[in-house]
């Protein structure tokens, strides 16, 4: 695990230094467990700049962690312009975590660079088939189903051969290739690819193996380069810049507030 300590104040000098030598109109933070987003989020509001906070994961309510971090999510949202979120499951788990008023929240979707991931030029090899794992290797992304899986799949197929690499959904798909995901969170809705694309499975080892078992048998009948065009023309980084240029214009059109109307929030 990677940890840092939030030094809240500390980077106050520097923070304000970096917003007055650029000229900043619009500050934006990403991610809920970045101690720097935060920090700069409220020491951008401390002097009156209009900020925007982008959520990309799911978080529960339970464990200690989660706990955690929804305190401070709560502390930091309470005093921001705007926010964006990847998806509608995502931004109705922002609301509930934080309190944030949902018409402040708006949904972005993700998007791939099509021309950075591109297919394999040769037609790929079915004398051995390579799966690659998309997530990073903890129980919350279902590791733990990952330690079932992959033994039941190397028992029905000597073929198989598995390689750990950190991968997404959507730039797998712009290169040719076949996706086998589970159906939890937003995945559904953020990877909106047809039958053909992806393989939707529910988060159990059995349902799993037969969704992996089902994207071997469709290989031999995908079209990387096929697949690639469908794909610029379902996903753009344009569609998402302009839609984030939007709620910038949104917080710069919302109201300034001081600091006696900011502290009771």
């Amino acid at each position: 695990m990677q940890n840092t300590l939030p030094t809240l104040f500390l980077t106050f000098p520097i923070i304000r230094t970096i917003l007055i030598r650029e000229k900043i109109s619009v500050v934006h933070g990403h991610q809920a467990f970045s101690t720097l987003c935060h920090e700069a989020l409220m020491h951008a509001r401390t002097m009156g700049y209009k900020v925007i906070f982008t959520d990309h994961s799911l978080y529960g309510f339970a464990d200690a962690g989660s706990i955690h971090m929804n305190k401070v999510l709560q502390f930091t949202l309470a005093d921001i312009d705007q926010a964006i979120c990847v998806s509608h499951t995502s931004k109705e788990n922002t609301v509930l975590r934080s309190g944030i008023p949902p018409e402040k929240v708006f949904m972005v979707p993700n998007a791939v660079d099509t021309a950075m991931f591109t297919p394999s030029p040769q037609r790929l090899s079915y004398d051995e088939i390579v799966i690659v794992v998309i997530s990073r290797l903890v129980y919350r992304k279902g590791a733990d189903l990952l330690v079932e899986v992959i033994p039941e799949v190397c028992r029905l197929f000597p073929k198989f051969s598995y390689r750990g690499i950190l991968h997404s959904h959507l730039e797998a798909a712009s290169c040719g290739l076949l996706t086998v995901s589970t159906r939890v969170g937003g995945v559904p809705e953020v990877c909106v690819l047809p039958d053909d694309m992806i393989v939707l499975a529910e988060p159990a080892p059995e349902d799993m193996v037969q969704a992996i078992k089902k994207a071997i048998n469709m290989l031999p009948n995908i079209d990387p380069k096929a697949m690639h065009l469908r794909m610029k023309k379902l996903y753009s980084w344009d569609d998402v810049a302009e839609r984030t240029e939007a709620v910038y214009d949104h917080a710069m059109q919302s109201s300034t507030t001081d600091l006696l109307d900011r502290l009771p929030r």
